[in-house]
C-alpha cells in the first residue's frame, strides 16, 4: 500500500454568481386596531416604568391579554388601563425577576392560556423575554439551578424498540400510510417533517421511533396528536385516536421485556422529564432583536421570540426536519421571514450603526461553496445588507458598507490555513461596528480576520427578508443544521461572546441520581448535565456529587467502573468513565458540588426522551461489589468478523504530537506549538483503523506540521543544527541552486526520515517530490523577499512531517 507524503494544499476561488430575484414576499400581519395608548396615572417609580415599557405595552392589545384582564373584568387586573401603578401591583406576584420562566404568567400560557401564536412555547418563550427585559433593568440577579429529590425509582424491567421495521409494518405502517402520507411523507405535496407515513418504510420506521411509547402507549405522540390536539383526524378524532391507540398496543405488547440483571449494582432510576431543567440564563441579550431557538419540533415555522415587534418568524420550505432537542436541518430547504417584519432589522441596526449575528450550526460539510448562505438579509446572491456564510473550511461575511458594492464585497474570511470551520456544533459569531469594521469568532475565540480599513454600514435596502439556509433567488443553498440564531444591534464584545459560548445551546436538564442508598448517606446524588444531542442520541457530561441536606461524606468513597444504563441494561457504547477511578475522602462537604470529572459521551436513543429511562451501574461502590467478567457490548457477527484489516495503521493524536516533537526537536509545550494542538487536538485521529481516517485529520495534521516547522525554523540554534551554516537570508537561486539543493534535502530527510520503515516511500521519490516542490515556490519572477528561502524551507519541512512518514505506523 502506497500513501503519498507530500501535502498538496489546493485553494479555492470564492465564486460570485450573476443574477437575481425579487424576495419573495410573505403575506402582510393583520392589523390590529386596538387604542392602546396609556393615558393614567404617570408611573411611581422607574420600576414600574420599566414593567410598563417591557411588559404591560406587550400585552395590553385586545389579541393578548387586554380583552380580559382590565378592572373590573377578570382578575388578576395585570394589565389594566386605568392605573399603570395598580398595574404593576397585580403583575409582581405573578412574575419571578430571578428566574423569568418560571414565572406564574410564563407558566399560564406555556399550559396554552390564550396563546396569541400557534406554538404555545413561542409565546411563553416570549414573554419570558419581556420579563427578563423587565428584570435586567431591574439589576434583579439571576436565579442558580436549585436542585430538587427526583421520586425515587428503582431500574426496572423495559422495553427497547426492535431495530427491524418488521413489526412497525405489521401494526402502525398501514394506518400512518393511509391517513398521513399526503403531509408527513417526502414526497408529499407539502412535505412536513417527521416523515413517519415516507414510502419507505424503513424511513418511516426511523422517523416515528420518538412518536411511540412502548410502556405507555397512551402517551405516544401519535395518538397525543389525535385525541388531545385533534391535528388532522380523518374522521372522528376521538374514534381515530382510540383506533391508533390500539395499534401501538398491539405493537407494544409484541416487543418482549428486557430484564434487569441481578448482578448490577444500580443507582435509581429516572427520565429526562425527571430531571431539572437547566437554566438558560447567563446569556448576553440586552440588544437581542431576533431570537429563534427552534423548540417548535413540528409544522414550518419558527418563532422570533426575542420580544422585539414585529416577530420576525421564519417560515420553511423546502427539504428541511426538526431536530429533537431543538433545532432545524437544512438539506435542500430555506425559511424565510416576511419583508414587513424584516423591516426592524433596518430600522434597529440603522439606529446604532453597529450589529452582531451569533449563531450554534452543524455545517454538513467541509465542501460547500459560493458562498453557501447560512443567515442572510438579501435580495438575491448580488444585492445584500448582509450575508454569513460558508465557503468550504471558511466562515465569509459579507457586508453592504462604505467600502462595498451591493453584494457586500469584499468578503471578509477565516483564515484559509486555520480550517476553523468544520462539519461539527460550532458557536460562530460575526460583529460590524464602525471603528473596529467587521470581526468573526468561532468557539468564543476570535478568528483574527479583519478588514484593511473599517467601514460604516451604508445604504441598506428596508425591502429585503430575512433568510435562513439560501439566498431569496435560491442559487446559494447551504446544507447543515441551526441551533440557534440571533441578531443583536450592538456588536458584541469579546467577552459577551465567550459568555454565550459557556452557556451552551439546545434544551438541557440535570439529572441527579440517588446513589444513598449505596453508600449510607441519604440525599446523595450523582448529578449529570444531559441533553439530545440530535434526534438519535443523548448527551452526558460532566458528572458530580452532591448531598441536598448538606451533608458531609462519614467515610472515604471510591467508585470504579461507573457505566451508563438505559432501559434495563448497561449501554453497549458510550462508557466514557467505566475505566476510572474515583475517591472523596472523609468528611468532604458536599453541600457544594463535587466534580467528579469533566468528561462528557454520547449514548444512542431508543424510544425517545419521554420514556427512555437511565440508571447508573458500578463495579464498586460504598460496601457493593460487581464483578463485571466481561464487558456487556454486542458480539460481532460471524460476517462481521470476517473483515480483512489493513497492516498499518495510524498514530493517535499524542502519538502524532509526540513524535512531531522528538523529529524536530521543538519542545511540546513551546506556545504556538501547544496553542495549535489546543485547538485541533479533536480533529486529530483518535483511532488506530486507517479506515476511519478522514479528510479534516489530514488537515489538522497539517496544521499541527506547520506549527512546528514554523517554530524550528525559526530557533537559530535549531535551524543550525538541521542545516548548518545556510544563510536562508539569501535568495532562493542562491540558497536551492545545485549542489545546495541537494544537500538541503539530504539533511531535512535525514531529520525527518531517520528510520525509513518499510511503510515509507523510495527515498528517490521523496527527493524528487521535494525537487519540485521547492521548483515551484522558487518561481517569484525574479522579485523574491528576504524571507522566501526560509519560508520555502518551512514548506519542505512541512509536507514531510505532515506526511503518512508520521501519521503511519
Amino acid at each position: 500500500m502506497r500513501i503519498s507524503h507530500i501535502v498538496v494544499l489546493a485553494v479555492s476561488l470564492l465564486l460570485l454568481g450573476c443574477g437575481g430575484a425579487e424576495v419573495e414576499q410573505n403575506p402582510p400581519p393583520p392589523v390590529q386596531n386596538n387604542s392602546n395608548n396609556y393615558f393614567g396615572p404617570v408611573p411611581l417609580t422607574a420600576d414600574v416604568q420599566q414593567f410598563k415599557l417591557s411588559v404591560w405595552d406587550n400585552l395590553v392589545a385586545d389579541n393578548r391579554c387586554g380583552s380580559c384582564h382590565q378592572q373590573s373584568n377578570t382578575s388578576p387586573y395585570f394589565v389594566r388601563r386605568d392605573d399603570i401603578n395598580l398595574a404593576y401591583a397585580a403583575a409582581l406576584p405573578l412574575v419571578d425577576l430571578a428566574d423569568p420562566a418560571r414565572s406564574a404568567l410564563v407558566q399560564k400560557v406555556a399550559g396554552g392560556h390564550n396563546c396569541w401564536l400557534s406554538s404555545n412555547s413561542a409565546c411563553a418563550d416570549t414573554l419570558t423575554q419581556w420579563v427578563r427585559q423587565w428584570a435586567q433593568a431591574a439589576e434583579v440577579e439571576a436565579a442558580s439551578v436549585t436542585l430538587v429529590a427526583p421520586v425515587l425509582r428503582d431500574p426496572g424491567a423495559s422495553k427497547a424498540l426492535p431495530e427491524s421495521a418488521d413489526l412497525f409494518s405489521q401494526q402502525l405502517y398501514p394506518i400512518v400510510r393511509q391517513y398521513c402520507a399526503s403531509c408527513h411523507a417526502g414526497n408529499a405535496p407539502v412535505a412536513q417533517a417527521p416523515f413517519f407515513a415516507d414510502a419507505n418504510i424503513d424511513l418511516a420506521y426511523q422517523a416515528s421511533r420518538n412518536l411511540i411509547n412502548l410502556d405507555r402507549p397512551e402517551l405516544s405522540r401519535l395518538v397525543a396528536r389525535l385525541g388531545g390536539e385533534f391535528h388532522n383526524c380523518w374522521s372522528d378524532c376521538q374514534d381515530n385516536a382510540a383506533q391508533m391507540l390500539s395499534a401501538v398496543e398491539a405493537f407494544a405488547a409484541a416487543v418482549p421485556l428486557t430484564e434487569l440483571d441481578p448482578q448490577l449494582v444500580p443507582s435509581k432510576a429516572l427520565r429526562l422529564g425527571d430531571g431539572v431543567i437547566a437554566s438558560s440564563g447567563g446569556r448576553f441579550e440586552a440588544n437581542q432583536i431576533a431570537f429563534y431557538q427552534f423548540k417548535e419540533g413540528e409544522g414550518n415555522i419558527a418563532f422570533d421570540t426575542s420580544g422585539v415587534e414585529p416577530a420576525a418568524n421564519l417560515q420553511f420550505q423546502g427539504d428541511f426536519d426538526w431536530i429533537t432537542g431543538w433545532g432545524i436541518q437544512l438539506r435542500e430547504g430555506r425559511a424565510q421571514a416576511s419583508t414587513q417584519s424584516s423591516r426592524k432589522l433596518h430600522q434597529l441596526i440603522s439606529a446604532t450603526g453597529e450589529f452582531s449575528i451569533e449563531a450554534w450550526v452543524v455545517p454538513a460539510n467541509v465542501t460547500q461553496m459560493g458562498p453557501a448562505a447560512i443567515v442572510s438579509y438579501a435580495g438575491s446572491n448580488i444585492s445584500r445588507n448582509f450575508t454569513l456564510g460558508q465557503s468550504q473550511y471558511n466562515y465569509d461575511f459579507l457586508l453592504r458598507s462604505t467600502n462595498s458594492n451591493f453584494s457586500g464585497i469584499p468578503v471578509l474570511s477565516t483564515a484559509d490555513n486555520l480550517q476553523l470551520l468544520q462539519a461539527s456544533l460550532q458557536h460562530v459569531v460575526v460583529t460590524q461596528d464602525p471603528v473596529n469594521g467587521r470581526r468573526i469568532y468561532v468557539n468564543g475565540a476570535d478568528s483574527g480576520s479583519r478588514d484593511n480599513s473599517p467601514a460604516a454600514i451604508h445604504n441598506w435596502d428596508s425591502s429585503f427578508a430575512l433568510l435562513l439556509g439560501n439566498e431569496a433567488n435560491g442559487d446559494r443553498q447551504w446544507q447543515g443544521s441551526v441551533r440557534m440564531l440571533a441578531i443583536h444591534n450592538r456588536a458584541m464584545t469579546a467577552e459577551q461572546i465567550v459568555a454565550n459560548f459557556d452557556v451552551g445551546v439546545g434544551q438541557k436538564f440535570y439529572l441527579p441520581f440517588a446513589i444513598g442508598q449505596l453508600i449510607g448517606l441519604p440525599e446523595t446524588y450523582l448529578v449529570f448535565e444531559v441533553a439530545q444531542f440530535d434526534n438519535y442520541s443523548y448527551l452526558f457530561n460532566q458528572p458530580y456529587l452532591i448531598n441536598l441536606q448538606g451533608a458531609a461524606l462519614p467515610a472515604d468513597l471510591s467508585i470504579t467502573g461507573m457505566a451508563l444504563g438505559m432501559n434495563g441494561r448497561e449501554a453497549s457504547s458510550g462508557q466514557a468513565w467505566i475505566n476510572q477511578q474515583f475517591s472523596v475522602a472523609a468528611g468532604t462537604d458536599l453541600e457544594q458540588a463535587v466534580r467528579l470529572s469533566e468528561l462528557g459521551t454520547i449514548i444512542a436513543a431508543e424510544t425517545g426522551p419521554a420514556s427512555d429511562e437511565f440508571f447508573l451501574s458500578f463495579a464498586e461502590i460504598g460496601s457493593f461489589v460487581n464483578q463485571r467478567l466481561s464487558p456487556s457490548y454486542p458480539l460481532l457477527s460471524p460476517q462481521a468478523s470476517q473483515r480483512e484489516f489493513a497492516d498499518i495503521g495510524l498514530r493517535s493524536f499524542g502519538q502524532i504530537h509526540a513524535s512531531m516533537s522528538q523529529l524536530t526537536g521543538v519542545p511540546q509545550q513551546q506556545a504556538a506549538v501547544a496553542a495549535t494542538y489546543t485547538q485541533i487536538r479533536r480533529q486529530l485521529p483518535a483511532m488506530s483503523d486507517i479506515e476511519t481516517f478522514i479528510s479534516a485529520q489530514q488537515m489538522a495534521i497539517t496544521q499541527l506540521g506547520i506549527a512546528y516547522c514554523n517554530a524550528a525554523l525559526n530557533d537559530s540554534a535549531l535551524r543550525q543544527n538541521w542545516f548548518g551554516a545556510t544563510d536562508f537570508s539569501a535568495s532562493p537561486s542562491v540558497v536551492y541552486a545545485e549542489p545546495n539543493r541537494t544537500v538541503f534535502i539530504q539533511q531535512l530527510l535525514g531529520r525527518l526520515m531517520p528510520l525509513a520503515p518499510a511503510s515509507s516511500a523510495p527515498v528517490t521519490e521523496v527527493t524528487a517530490e521535494l525537487d519540485a516542490l521547492l521548483t515551484r515556490l522558487g518561481q517569484c519572477a525574479g522579485s523574491c523577499n528576504a524571507e522566501r528561502s526560509l519560508t520555502m524551507a518551512k514548506a519542505a519541512c512541512t509536507a514531510v512531517l505532515a506526511s503518512a512518514e508520521v501519521l503511519i505506523q
